[in-house]
């Protein structure tokens, strides 16, 4: 009696791009890094005047080094980034 042992090829690995790191070591997602929002001038005369505005970018910042991890205009990103509290 013989068996027959089948290879099956694994499904391809999603690669995915090394994330951006400041020299403290921390990415986008750390608890250490902050988005910040960046507005034209119509933006902040609004913010000034109390009105929400949305911002045209986010920068993400470590909080310990101040080095710029990342900037995105992705309005996909930019809506489902939270900026404050």
């Amino acid at each position: 009696m013989s068996t027959v042992v089948s290879e099956v090829a694994a499904p391809a690995a999603k690669v995915e791009p090394p994330r951006r790191a400041c020299r403290c070591g921390h990415s986008r997602g750390h608890a250490m890094v902050s988005p910040v929002g960046e507005y034209r001038f119509i933006g902040w005369c609004l913010i000034l005047v109390g009105i929400s505005a949305s911002p045209t970018a986010i920068k993400f910042v470590c909080r310990r080094c101040d080095a710029v991890i990342e900037r995105t205009t992705d309005k996909e990103v930019i809506e489902n980034t939270r900026l404050f509290g």
